[in-house]
């Protein structure tokens, strides 16, 4: 972006003192937190984690995930929509601790802990919104917080950051083709170089930064729940209403709805499962044949998503953003685009 609209937003941000006081705050009592968890610095303390200081609503609010949703909420925003995924952490703490002790080594990388096996906690696997913020409250000198990636992929538009042409000098792979852990690897990378070459931002705390992004190039999803203006092969919304939604699904559940009113149409006229993880369904189709099934939004999340392509025999999603000689080469299941079958 021109240097000129960048000065004017960094002055304009410099004068909202009351959110960059809500940040400093925020960093104040992130020092207390890792005084309560010092997990960085002794990851032998994991395995002393009960479950009560882990999740534990009917206490005083000291308990974990209490500092990582809500009390340090200035620094890394997180949208949690039931409480049932801190329970799920909870009552399976052993998985927990064992990933978090992935988190905390120091020896793998961003990627690599973000693309560990999460999805075993219910609610803890898809864009890993929960594992980023983790990993940016105990690393908040490597990364920023910014945890969703199609907020990343827009402000990146926002700060001409090319991030498609720089994935596949990064990784030798389309930005499709990526895990969760090598896009957000990808953005951290991009966004802290655009910030340390510039004379103030490299000045700012990457909480600040973060703030700053968000609150100088808002997102679609705040500026507009009912449109997504990116730019470069991104959706826009279109209405559906002969199919039972206003907009194109945004959101897997919305995909599981599609199914569910037209599977029989799709070729399965028997759902004989619906499971809380990787695969998603059972069904039988026409031939009588069990099948497994996977849902994503975009064909392209299945690998995102870094399932295993032997574990199901369908990808069931709305829009189909794969080549066929990208799905060869990872040996994808077939893939079944309700855009394209709903639509004929």
């Amino acid at each position: 972006m021109p240097n000129a609209d960048l000065e004017i937003k960094i002055k304009e941000f410099e004068n909202k003192t009351e959110l960059q006081k809500k940040i400093k705050e925020a960093w104040a009592k992130h020092a207390e937190f890792l005084k309560l968890f010092p997990f960085r610095e002794r990851p032998e303390l994991i395995d002393k984690l009960t479950p009560e200081e882990l999740y534990n609503p009917g206490g005083a609010g000291g308990y974990f995930f209490n500092w990582i949703e809500h009390k340090l909420k200035a620094i890394g925003h997180l949208s949690i929509g039931s409480s049932r995924v801190w329970e799920n952490a909870r009552d399976n703490i052993g998985t927990f601790k064992e990933l978090l002790k992935v988190a905390m080594n120091d020896s793998l990388s961003v990627s690599e802990k973000i693309d560990s096996h999460w999805e075993d906690i219910r609610g803890f696997g898809g864009d890993r919104h929960i594992v980023k913020k983790i990993i940016a409250c105990y690393y908040p000198e490597k990364v920023f917080s910014a945890f969703k990636t199609e907020d990343l992929e827009e402000l990146a538009e926002a700060t001409d950051l090319d991030y498609r042409n720089e994935a596949y000098k990064k990784y030798k792979e389309d930005y499709e083709l990526l895990s969760v852990g090598k896009k957000w690897e990808l953005f951290n990378a991009l966004f802290l170089d655009f910030k340390n070459q510039h004379p103030v931002l490299k000045n700012w705390d990457n909480g600040l930064f973060s703030g700053f992004l968000y609150e100088s190039f808002p997102v679609s999803r705040v500026v507009n729940q009912q449109a997504d203006n990116r730019t470069g092969g991104a959706r826009k919304l279109k209405t559906l209403s002969p199919l039972g939604l206003v907009y194109e699904p945004k959101y897997e559940q919305e995909v599981v709805f599609l199914f569910s009113k037209y599977h029989i149409k799709l070729g399965f006229p028997v759902l004989t499962r619906i499971a809380p993880a990787f695969p998603d369904a059972e069904a039988l189709d026409e031939s009588g044949k069990h099948k497994k099934i996977e849902f994503e939004v975009m064909s392209s999340d299945f690998i995102s998503h870094g399932h295993d392509p032997k574990g199901c025999d369908y990808i069931i999603c709305w829009e189909d953003n794969l080549t066929e000689e990208q799905k060869t080469r990872k040996g994808l299941p077939q893939v079944i685009s309700l855009k394209e079958e709903l639509g004929k």
